[in-house]
This record gives C-alpha cells, sequence and structure tokens, in this order.
C-alpha cells in the first residue's frame, strides 16, 4: 500500500487550503491527512505554541497510521503490536510541510522521528536576523494599523501568483478568521526557527522544495538547508511561495517524483527456461545413436 501522507499547512492558512492539491496528493488511492495546526481553522481559539503544534501534528500522524494500518489488516483482530503503523513498509508517513508547517514538519522530525518516512519542506527556510525582525515589526504594525481582515487580503495579493479565484479566498479566508496574536506568535516562532530545530542531519530522506518564483526564499538559501539536512533541493515550476496554492498539479508532481525514489525496487524477473538442446527432449530428431550411453542394448 502507497505510504500515507500528512499535510502541514502554511502560515495563517489550516486544512482547507490543501484542497487544490488533494485531487493530485490522493492520486492511486493515497491516503491523506491535512490537520489544523492549534490557532487554525478549527483549533483558532486554541493558543498556538511549536511544542503544541508538533504534538498535534504526531498526533494527526498516528491517527493516519492506525488507520491505514488497520484498512491494510482488515479481517483480522487488530492492529500488530508495536503501535500503529509498526506492520507497514518503511514504518511511517511521508511529511510535508508549508511555510510554518515546514517547521512543525521539521520539529517533528528532529523530536519524533520513528515514524517518519521522509520529510519535504516547502516555502522554507524564511530570512533570519535583521530580515526576520524587520518582517515580525512590519506585520504587527499593520496587524495594529489595518486589522486582520485586511491585512489578510494584502497578504493574500502579494503572495500567491495564481490568479484562481476559489484559490486565492481559500487563503484569505483562513487569515483573516485567525486570531492576531496567533499571527504573531506563529510567525515569532517561525522566523526565529533555528533556536527551535537547529538544522542538522537527518538521516531520512529530505526534500527542500521551493517555488522557481519565490521571492521570499533564495535558491541558495533552499540549497544550504539541503545540505545541512543531508537532503536535496527542488523547484516547483510556476510557483512562487505558496507553491502548493500556486500550482497544486506541479507541486504534487514534485513530490511524486521525490517519493517515488524512496520506494523499493521491483524484484527481477524469473530468468526464461533454457530449452535442452536438440535431441535430447524426446522429440522429433531423436537420435540415441550419437548419445554414448543411450545405444538400445541393455535399455
Amino acid at each position: 500500500m502507497t505510504t500515507p501522507l500528512l499535510l502541514l499547512h502554511t502560515w495563517g492558512g489550516d486544512a482547507g487550503t490543501w484542497a487544490p492539491a488533494l485531487p493530485y496528493l490522493r492520486a492511486g488511492g493515497r491516503p491523506v491527512s491535512a490537520p489544523d495546526l492549534p490557532g487554525h481553522g478549527i483549533r483558532a481559539a486554541e493558543p498556538f505554541t511549536l511544542a503544541g503544534a508538533v504534538s498535534a501534528a504526531a498526533a494527526a500522524r498516528d491517527r493516519l497510521l492506525a488507520r491505514t494500518t488497520q484498512e491494510d489488516v482488515e479481517g483480522d483482530e487488530g492492529v500488530e503490536e508495536g503501535g500503529a503503523g509498526a506492520g507497514r513498509p518503511g514504518g511511517g508517513v511521508d511529511v510535508v510541510g508549508s511555510g510554518l508547517g515546514a517547521l512543525v514538519a521539521l520539529a517533528l522530525a528532529l523530536d519524533r522521528p520513528s515514524r517518519v518516512r521522509s520529510l519535504t519542506l516547502a516555502g522554507f527556510p524564511p530570512a533570519t536576523g535583521p530580515a526576520a525582525a524587520g518582517r515580525l515589526a512590519h506585520t504587527e504594525a499593520a496587524l495594529h494599523r489595518d486589522g486582520t481582515a485586511l491585512f489578510a487580503r494584502g497578504y493574500t495579493d502579494s503572495t500567491l501568483l495564481s490568479t484562481d479565484p476559489a484559490r486565492r479566498d481559500l487563503l484569505y479566508r483562513s487569515m483573516a478568521a485567525t486570531r492576531p496574536d496567533t499571527l504573531l506568535n506563529s510567525l515569532r516562532v517561525t522566523l526565529g526557527w533555528t533556536g527551535h530545530a537547529p538544522p542538522r542531519p537527518l538521516g531520512l530522506p529530505c526534500l527542500i522544495l521551493r517555488g522557481a518564483h519565490d521571492d521570499r526564499i533564495s535558491a541558495d538559501a533552499a540549497a544550504t538547508l539541503a545540505g545541512q539536512l543531508g537532503g536535496t533541493a527542488a523547484e516547483v515550476p510556476g510557483a512562487g511561495h505558496l507553491a502548493y496554492l500556486d500550482a497544486p498539479s506541479a507541486f504534487a508532481a514534485a513530490l511524486a517524483a521525490f517519493h517515488h525514489t524512496l520506494e523499493p525496487a521491483p524484484p527481477p524477473e524469473p530468468p526464461l527456461p533454457v530449452p535442452p538442446p536438440p535431441g535430447l527432449d524426446g522429440g522429433p530428431g531423436r537420435d540415441s545413436r550419437r548419445v554414448p550411453g543411450l545405444s538400445g542394448s541393455g535399455a
């Protein structure tokens, strides 16, 4: 069965922002889960902390593994001993996060890697240092000046390259429904990511996925992080900072190409049978007189 896929949404987004990509990501019946992180979507009333977000992601991962493992062993007495996913090839899920979700995914892989088969970080890493401090100050001032709804409209217009009104509305509505303190707290954590999830080799397959037209994450920054984590970097053509919303089909194709490299090689084809030499198969043309020991005498 295909390895399950856990999707963690971007800053100010929610689970619904994955909707345009889901038809492509679920191709072939792949199990997928896209939870709301604390402070977002149906969990908007909850405070955001990175520890809480990692716990929420881990819980979603375990539910996904339990569900898919149960489907694999349907008709047996239950999930195999050893925990959800213990009987699955690879023993884990492929985790994909964008922006804020990428930080949560990275922290999950660093802190609780046992049920993670691979990691994909999109729209990540953000700038640090003075650039990060400037962005945080600008966001705080804009939220206080304009309010969340107007801020969300401006962010959507300046971030998405896609002109599809339905996709733009998904991001706008999710961000407009997010509390200002959640937006600021989660942005502060994301911009300070190196203090929360210092990059180091993960010991598992990792892809840093960047929109080809992302004006916030440079190609050099993506390549550097890939090297630090022991992974690789790739780009999504036609996409900006939010590649999974800008170009969902191309985003899914890039993931599929990466995940395909993780699948075990098919077993070799069995060798073709070698036909016996002429005259030894008992068929037409057999001539026992020409084979020593097979003369008719004594038979």
